[in-house]
């Protein structure tokens, strides 16, 4: 089997569902916030969760269990969990890996450790963002970083805590105090696609030349093409879709559906993502901006609406999940995770799952089949004791 092969056909075998959902009756009550168990417990196995083959669930759905996995982070970002059980994040703010088991972290040495803190610029929004490794060799480590003049994305390679100099296989991408993107996820396609932000130059997320306020398609699997296009793009470049504010999430639903958050400036979206596809910005945000009664998830005059708005004081996403049953979007303003209940042809209306836990940066589906829930307190000063930590939840 080939190496791009070997990467598809992993990328394809993980996990897209947490706890099997009811089949009874929905209930369409708001679900109460979520219990905190004390202490911290270690990862658990990370052995591959069976994927459902039929896409949807409940209207709503409540947490069924949940427990702390790690506390005492400093403003994480991203998060990977490893077949090992251990989960790999990074920290925006202190530019540091750190590698997390049995509940506690470390963080990561080597010429690469040294090299991402110096290198990052954690100023505003910047730092250093995204995480990836890749499915078929995780010896392979993606990071997205804020840099003095640019946002860049490196790969390293991980031997035990060690990680080796970087290599730029991405750079470029503008950076600026706010909307500077980060995310890093591997499609089931075997490629890389990257999240960028439009760096507070709305302009140029319209812009097909400009990498900002665009997802971006990219080889990435150890080799010397790291960080080309790949190549059926649909404009012949890295550029995957563009009308991006500030794509902080990515995630895959089990039939090649692709969902991104973007924030907004008076609206925060989540959107279904095609090739070739303008979402908008800056002449749209959220549906201000559409012609009058375009409907959610509509296309019209080659704008792509977002399937699911929210206001800013409810969201701010960060990272986002996606099983079978829903998508699952972080909000930092909100403080709380969103569910947006799938169909088999689409989305319905979005309901909070868990609150009542701080800024949540980032949500996570894991090797294991779980779902795992970041804070990320500590930069405004109301971090309580613990903060900032990682839940490990099971949804039904």
């Amino acid at each position: 089997m080939s190496s791009r092969s070997r990467i598809v056909a992993l990328a394809c075998a993980l996990p897209l569902a947490l706890a099997a959902c009811s089949t009874g009756a929905a209930d369409d009550s708001a679900p109460s916030p979520s219990r905190i168990v004390s202490g911290t417990g270690g990862a658990a196995s990370a052995e591959p969760a069976p994927v459902p083959t039929e896409i949807g669930g409940p209207v709503t759905a409540t947490v069924l269990t949940d427990e702390v996995v790690a506390t005492g982070l400093t403003t994480p970002s991203a998060l990977v969990t490893m077949p090992d059980g251990s989960l790999l994040v990074s920290e925006r703010t202190t530019g540091t890996v750190k590698r997390i088991r049995a509940g506690v972290a470390t963080p990561l040495n080597g010429p690469g450790a040294e090299a991402l803190r110096a290198a990052t610029v954690a100023d505003g929004t910047g730092g250093l963002l995204g995480l990836e490794v890749l499915p078929g060799d995780r010896t392979y480590v993606y990071a997205y970083v804020t840099r003095a003049h640019d946002n860049a994305v490196l790969r390293m390679e991980l031997h035990d805590e060690l990680l080796s100099q970087p290599i730029v296989i991405v750079d470029g991408i503008p950076s600026g105090e706010e909307s500077n993107g980060g995310r890093l996820a591997f499609g089931p396609d075997g490629y890389l696609y990257i999240g960028t932000g439009d760096a507070g130059r709305p302009a140029l997320a319209a812009k097909k030349g400009s990498l900002a306020g665009k997802i971006l398609r990219v080889v990435a699997d150890g080799g010397e093409d790291d960080g080309r296009k790949a190549p059926d793009n649909p404009f012949g470049s890295r550029v995957w879709s563009l009308g991006h504010h500030d794509v902080e999430g990515l995630a895959w639903v089990g039939d090649g559906r692709l969902y991104a958050s973007d924030r907004g400036a008076t609206s925060d979206e989540l959107d279904l993502i095609v090739a070739g596809g303008d979402y908008g910005w800056p002449d749209a945000d959220g549906l201000a901006g559409m012609p009058a009664g375009t409907e959610l998830g509509a296309t019209v005059q080659g704008v792509t609406a977002p399937v699911a708005v929210w206001d800013p004081a409810e969201a701010t996403p960060g990272g986002i999940a996606a099983t079978h049953e829903g998508v699952y979007v972080s909000a930092v303003a909100g403080d709380r995770v969103w569910r947006v209940p799938l169909t088999a042809d689409g989305t319905s209306e979005p309901h909070v799952l868990l609150d009542g836990i701080g800024h949540v940066r980032s949500v996570a589906a894991g090797l294991d089949g779980m779902l795992y829930v970041m804070t990320g307190n500590t930069e405004d000063g109301e971090a309580p004791q613990g903060d900032d930590r990682i839940l490990r939840i099971t949804v039904g």
